[in-house]
């Protein structure tokens, strides 16, 4: 398989931006391993490795690995954000099963899911195509918007994933949450970068960052599009559309441009 590389319209203003991006990028792998480490414990006492725990105990390792799972994925869009800023970003494209990358993605997200109380129903073609694509970007996309839908959506209630092929040539996947919706003024800024310091967080949304702008610029990269649609009062849609392409295919053509 080919290598798509991925050119993007640097943010960086001259050599002090180049050096502080890296610096970001160092300091975020150099993170990973006290992250791994505490994630790694943690396990071993919710197995009731180290001996049997109370109720109490156990929901507050529970929350434990919710946030540690959570600064991992704050940690990976750090280094991704960094890369794609800086040019160094590339896409290697290959089949890839978007059933294995949604359950994945679930499992990943399985702990702030656990944590909010919030479940997850799947609704699935039975035979849905390989697509051709990026497979930790497109396990990124999936997983950015379950995390966005999990963070919003009201505890008991469910969160909906449903993966279609739409025509013959795209597969449409949507999540569903529960958020109580996006006020029509707040939808341009869905799929913005946003810093709490100059921007209000946006009601009815999980992301608080760059999560979403991250998924955007994946799914655009893939030649896709992505969108969201919200009811007032009851939650948002966020769906994205991949174009499934003949397996013949050796050169996906990608090009990026940052969120």
């Amino acid at each position: 398989l080919s290598r798509a590389v991925c050119s993007a319209t640097p943010s960086r203003s001259g050599p002090e931006s180049e050096n502080r991006n890296e610096v970001i990028a160092s300091l975020a792998q150099e993170l990973r391993t006290p992250m791994t480490s505490i994630s790694g414990y943690t396990d071993l006492l919710l197995k009731e490795s180290a001996g049997i725990l109370g109720a109490m105990q156990r929901q507050f390792l529970q929350r434990v690995q919710a946030n540690t799972e959570r600064m991992s994925v704050m940690l990976n869009d750090l280094v991704r954000v960094t890369a794609i800023d800086t040019e160094q970003f590339k896409l290697e494209p290959e089949l890839v099963n978007i059933i294995e990358i949604i359950e994945e993605a679930i499992m990943s997200n399985s702990s702030q899911y656990g944590e909010r109380n919030v479940t997850i129903q799947l609704d699935l073609d039975e035979h849905l195509p390989s697509l051709r694509a990026d497979r930790d970007s497109l396990y990124q996309i999936v997983s950015h918007l379950l995390a966005n839908a999990g963070q919003c959506s009201q505890s008991g209630t469910e969160v909906l994933v449903s993966a279609h092929q739409d025509q013959e040539n795209f597969l449409s996947v949507s999540v569903t949450d529960t958020g109580g919706g996006i006020h029509p003024s707040d939808r341009q800024r869905v799929f913005s970068r946003r810093y709490r310091a100059d921007n209000p967080l946006i009601e009815g949304l999980g992301d608080t960052g760059i999560g979403l702008s991250i998924a955007r610029t994946l799914v655009e990269a893939h030649g896709g599009r992505i969108w969201v649609e919200s009811e007032m009062g009851r939650g948002s849609t966020f769906t994205f559309l991949f174009p499934i392409l003949p397996s013949s295919e050796n050169d996906l053509g990608l090009t990026m441009e940052p969120g």
